[in-house]
């Protein structure tokens, strides 16, 4: 059963989330503060997480940049009632995988919880073909875990950057344009901006190429997208 943790300390907001969630066959854990939810993250597996951004103590962007600090594999879709663009954009450099504002329509809510565990599904699938596993050069990505090895170390992925390596281990040799990138990836939410989607190629290059500056596996192609050549 897929099991989401709830981090929010607005009691109705929470009760209601949970009753809802639980009644669409979610396995559901509740948490009304950061460092518990943090604490709980990092005790158990989950499959999603909705993190409430105003919590008491530590706060939800602390709680996700904890949470990519420790490298653990869970999506995590934001919920605020900070809706300026800048906030949006901070959010999802932070580590966030989606971004709902508050008053949000609870059947976007749940489209947006489908269409990450869909995400995280199309991640895993291949690995029951034998092909959960990318190679290049002395690098190495599992898709189940998002494990990665590179430049002699081993560290995680973020939930989108594998998503993103997925896509071009895929295709490889292949030009993705930004407009396929973004729906594979962010699904086309109108929030996302070229620097999101240019901050995850940045750091990308950082982990695997030998001179990001001067990147030979994961190319910038001029007026039409970015092609993997690994």
């Amino acid at each position: 059963m897929t099991h989401i943790l709830i981090i929010e300390d607005d009691t109705s907001m929470a009760l209601g989330l949970e009753y809802n969630l639980k009644s669409e066959g979610y396995d559901v854990t509740l948490c009304r503060d950061g460092e518990s939810g943090l604490q709980t993250l990092r005790e158990n597996r989950f499959d999603l997480v909705l993190l409430d951004w105003m919590l008491p103590g530590l706060d939800g962007l602390e709680v996700l940049r904890a949470v990519r600090a420790d490298q653990l594999a869970v999506p995590v879709l934001l919920l605020t009632a900070r809706d300026a663009k800048e906030d949006m954009v901070e959010g999802l450099d932070a580590g966030a995988d989606d971004y709902i504002t508050k008053p949000f329509d609870l059947n976007i809510l749940q489209a947006r919880i489908r269409s990450l565990l869909r995400g995280r599904s199309w991640l895993i699938q291949k690995e029951e073909e034998g092909e959960g596993e990318a190679q290049f050069g002395n690098s190495r990505i599992r898709f189940d875990n998002f494990e990665a090895v590179a430049k002699g170390r081993t560290f995680r992925l973020s939930y989108k950057e594998a998503m993103i390596m997925k896509l071009f281990w895929e295709k490889r040799g292949q030009v993705i344009s930004r407009e396929e990138l973004l729906q594979k990836v962010w699904g086309i939410n109108g929030y996302i901006q070229s620097r999101t989607v240019d901050n995850h190629i940045v750091q990308l290059r950082k982990y695997f190429e030998e001179n990001p500056k001067n990147p030979r596996l994961i190319l910038s192609i001029h007026g039409e997208g970015y092609k993997f050549v690994g």
